[in-house]
């Protein structure tokens, strides 16, 4: 029923279409293997080669499947074949196959004989999948990750978010942090700027200060600010500033798409912990999304503990995985699968943890 060839990545990006997340766009996929493809360790994989699969139904184009064969290596010496969406190795906003037409329940079947006919590999690995992924007919699904979210179009307005979002606690928290801003003498002001040589200065510099919490610089990594910056450019993202007295001390980074806001990145100025500038930032960033009617407020793909003083609702992320019989799959295939089941277990517990509903 359907026929599968592979194209370029310059082929991919003449074709128009929308996928359901950020990271199918053909932009977002084409900046990252450009800049990622001869970065070379055991997270982004060794030895990256494209498959980008265009699907055809009836001489024409169904779907398209953007895959990437690398290796990693275990113990030193034992090298592993996989195959993986391509992005998914980091930064991913969600993967799924991209459908320009329904698609048939023969899709999944005649796409996993496909790649085990045409591609080489170990073990077949596909992260960050929604629950309504079509390749759920053939593969079984494994909670791997999470996005929390905030349907906005579903609140009235602010007032309603508030009350209906925010617990007692965090409530108090918000308003005590305030009238410590002002008494202490704190001129609290928004700003929304473009992403210049300017404004990225000071987004650098707040970002720096998570290494005293013992959390990651992403921008100390020159190819991950090579790729930020072009996919802040590419979607024509804003930054929103939180200032004391024209003292720049906390921002959020959007990207609107499709009546949907990502925040895409968040830091604050750790010495203005006490002020709740990093919860004071978002909050305001929630509440301008609201005014403008977005439908979906998305903080990104992560579970990280302080989202959830915003909001209980998340999507839960899958994976799925195949392997072929061969001696290497065979023997590294308890461990994997191990860690495949045991992300699963600490995903569904994170989840219930905040009160999140979640399929076990």
């Amino acid at each position: 029923m359907y026929d599968f060839h592979l194209i370029s990545i310059d082929e991919l990006k003449e074709i128009e279409y929308d996928g359901k997340f950020l990271s199918c766009d053909s932009n977002w996929i084409s900046k990252w293997y450009s800049i990622f493809k001869d970065v070379e360790n055991n997270v982004l994989g060794y030895k990256k080669t494209p498959y980008i699969i265009s699907v055809y139904c009836n001489d024409k184009l169904a779907a398209i499947v953007p895959l990437v064969k690398l290796q990693r290596v275990y113990c030193k010496c034992f090298t592993l074949e996989f195959v993986e969406f391509l992005d998914q190795q980091w930064c991913s906003m969600g993967n799924d196959i991209i459908s320009l037409k329904p698609l048939h329940i023969a899709f999944a079947n005649e796409l996993k004989h496909w790649i085990r006919k045409n591609i080489r590999y170990h073990f077949l690995f596909l992260k960050y999948l929604p629950k309504t992924t079509v390749l759920h007919t053939k593969y079984k699904l494994y909670h791997y990750a999470g996005e929390p979210i905030i349907p906005v179009a579903e609140y009235s307005g602010y007032e309603n978010f508030l009350m209906e979002s925010y617990a007692k606690r965090f409530r108090k928290q918000l308003d005590r942090t305030l009238r410590k801003i002002e008494r202490d003498g704190f001129e609290f002001e928004l700003s929304t700027e473009e992403i210049n040589e300017s404004s990225f200065k000071e987004i650098k510099r707040i970002a720096k200060s998570k290494i005293v919490d013992g959390k990651g610089f992403v921008y100390g990594d020159p190819n991950k600010e090579k790729f930020f910056l072009q996919m802040f450019k590419a979607y024509s993202s804003k930054v929103l500033f939180v200032s004391f007295n024209k003292t720049t001390i906390a921002y959020v980074i959007n990207i609107d798409k499709n009546g949907k806001r990502l925040a895409i990145d968040c830091a604050f100025d750790r010495d203005y912990k006490t002020y709740g500038a990093g919860i004071h930032c978002m909050n305001c960033n929630i509440q301008n999304s609201l005014t403008l009617e977005h439908e979906k407020f998305s903080f990104g793909v992560g579970l990280d503990p302080y989202k959830f003083q915003f909001t209980r609702q998340a999507e839960p992320l899958y994976m799925c995985f195949d392997f072929k019989f061969r001696l290497k799959s065979l023997l590294a295939l308890p461990y994997l699968l191990y860690r495949v089941k045991k992300t699963d277990r600490t995903v569904v517990n994170q989840l219930q943890k905040v009160h999140c509903d979640v399929e076990v």
